[in-house]
């Protein structure tokens, strides 16, 4: 079977990759026929480091930004996201 790429993306509320996810994504191209989201109570990886020691590799980091104090902080959607790559092979339909 070929290899296809698979995409996991860490939000996180900083931007090291040491930094726990407090939500995430995967698009899993190799388990075959797009399904519903799966609830998982827990990230796949503690962190963005961990899944690189387990192949991943990441495609895109997001930066450091930088606040004065007098905007103290960003409210909105998570601003960090790590955006990990790996190629498994493609599973067959079951």
């Amino acid at each position: 079977m070929p290899e296809v790429q698979d995409i996991l993306v860490f939000y996180q509320t900083t931007p090291a990759l040491t930094a726990a996810p407090v939500a995430w994504a995967r698009y899993e191209a190799s388990k075959g026929p797009i399904s519903d989201l799966v609830e998982e109570d827990d990230p796949p990886y503690a962190n963005a480091l961990t899944a690189m020691r387990d192949g991943w590799q990441v495609l895109q980091m997001s930066e450091l930004k930088q606040y004065s104090a007098r905007e103290g902080y960003d409210l909105g959607p998570l601003p960090y996201q790590t955006v990990l790559s790996k190629f498994n092979e493609l599973q067959e339909d079951a």
